[in-house]
């Protein structure tokens, strides 16, 4: 396969609101991370996608050895069978149009390195957005502990732009992909799902929202989220935190980068020809004369 070029991901994750808001059958909270981490490598001036873009597990992994090597692996299998459901009116009948397809077309992990190819058809749900679209940050998306709270923020971050959004509970189910369980028993998808969600996004990021069950008769039909007006900013703490994180992150990224060109060049490197910063680092940390 060559010598692994490091895709780097940039701060902010961004989808077309009909991706955001389709079915979405992922169920780990670590894949979650691998796929912002991918988008994230999607630059706003992109035309088109690129044939693979490739992140080092370890900027968002732990333990990539051993019994880490194995999740990792299950985690690559899970990613390339994610499939997007998408359901839109159909002006010429009446019922909507049903779309399917996977995310990914191909998934490869070596030497600490997931490298994927998106499927084609995704294109224009994660290029060249301009409107109808969400963003938000992959530092605080990264600290999300749980599929459900990952899954709410970027859901109702598609929703913030209005005062409030009310949403079926049947469609959340749909939206979350729900268990039968909680589909059953509203008690239970309210302490696990919803609480748990809120509790997780309002210590975990800047996003603010309050939320509250809508009843029709005894049931609970729809789920009313409001949207504060202030977004609250992070205690100072967690915000240097967060950006010492980020900078350390991309330092590494930088440095693996540096390392796979001059090992590529054979430690002889007379031209500048990757990007500035990396070959700053290269130049500063004596990358080629080491490996000479």
């Amino acid at each position: 396969m060559g010598t692994q070029q490091l895709t780097l991901p940039g701060e902010i994750v961004k989808k077309d609101n009909r991706l955001v808001r389709s079915k979405l059958n992922i169920s780990s909270v670590d894949a979650s991370r691998i796929l912002a981490n991918l988008v994230a490598c999607i630059h706003t001036d992109d035309k088109s996608l690129k044939r693979v873009y490739r992140v080092a597990v370890k900027d968002f992994l732990t333990d990539t050895s051993g019994r880490g090597y194995t999740r990792v692996k299950g985690l690559c299998r899970e990613l390339a069978q994610v499939t997007v459901e998408l359901e839109e009116p159909d002006p010429d009948g009446p019922h909507p149009i049903f779309e399917i397809g996977t995310i990914f077309s191909r998934i490869v992990y070596k030497k600490g390195i997931v490298e994927a190819e998106f499927n084609g058809h995704m294109a224009p749900f994660l290029l060249d957005l301009q409107q109808c679209f969400t963003q938000y940050s992959l530092t605080e998306y990264l600290k999300l502990p749980s599929v459900y709270s990952q899954r709410i923020f970027e859901i109702l971050k598609s929703w913030s732009g209005k005062p409030e959004v009310i949403l079926p509970v049947s469609e959340l189910h749909r939206l979350l992909d729900s268990p039968d369980s909680f589909q059953a028993n509203f008690a239970e998808f309210r302490r696990r799902v919803l609480e748990k969600a809120h509790k997780d996004i309002t210590e975990k990021t800047s996003f603010r929202y309050e939320w509250e069950p809508v009843k029709i008769g005894r049931s609970v039909e729809k789920i009313r989220f409001i949207f504060s007006s202030k977004k609250l900013p992070l205690a100072q703490k967690d915000q240097e935190k967060a950006k010492e994180e980020k900078r350390q992150r991309l330092t590494n990224q930088r440095f693996l980068r540096a390392v796979e060109c001059a090992r590529a060049k054979g430690g002889d490197c007379r031209t500048m020809d990757n990007v500035r910063i990396v070959c700053k680092l290269c130049r500063e940390k004596g990358i080629c004369a080491s490996i000479k």
